[in-house]
């Protein structure tokens, strides 16, 4: 399973869940069968884009927010779309800076 469908599976179900939906009850709005949508949040299969259009509108989200990392999940309880950016725009800053200090150590060290 790669990394972006554990991202994808974690919020899908947090999302489903902060909606109070089962997988039933999301199954029939976004008409699919129950066992396809318990397949996909286990990993055994992963929904083509008409599908992921319609468990996005839904669940009314917007599409990025399947597929980010929260560093802090207690703290996602539908703070406002604009407090969930900045945490991940915070998360990629502090992974950026790490990667670029692996670099500089690097060359530093060859140099």
């Amino acid at each position: 399973m790669t990394h972006i469908q554990m991202l994808f599976i974690r919020n899908l179900r947090f999302f489903r869940s902060e909606k109070k939906l089962s997988q039933i009850q999301l199954s029939e709005l976004v008409n699919i069968s129950p066992n396809y949508l318990n397949a996909v949040e286990n990993g055994k299969n992963f929904p083509s884009p008409e599908v992921l259009q319609k468990i996005i509108g839904v669940l009314e989200i917007m599409p990025y927010q399947l597929f980010m990392e929260y560093p802090d999940r207690s703290n996602t309880s539908r703070q406002g779309e604009k407090n969930i950016l900045f945490q991940e725009l915070s998360y990629l800053q502090q992974r950026f800076n790490n990667e670029f200090e692996k670099i500089i150590q690097k060359y530093h060290a060859e140099g």
